[in-house]
């Protein structure tokens, strides 16, 4: 992996846990833009990091799915993990 796309992996996960600064953000949109590789690998990370959320969210009450329906996130989750 070229270190560019390492640095934009690096921001696109951080994005998930903080807000990230002027540079950083510019920084990152305009590798995305460049590197379609990179742009799915976003895509997973963020479909990855919701799908986590609602399950994490479901184990306690907040959210109710039915067996069905973890099973089809589960599902998700193995075709979107792709990085």
């Amino acid at each position: 992996m070229k270190h560019a796309c390492r640095q934009a992996t690096k921001l696109a996960s951080d994005a998930l846990d903080r807000r990230l600064t002027a540079w950083e953000l510019l920084s990152l949109r305009f590798h995305l833009l460049l590197c379609s590789n990179c742009r799915q690998c976003d895509k997973s990370m963020k479909i990855i990091h919701e799908t986590a959320e609602l399950i994490r969210h479901s184990q306690y009450g907040d959210l109710k799915l039915s067996d069905e329906q973890r099973r089809h996130l589960l599902e998700v989750l193995d075709k979107e993990a792709h990085c």
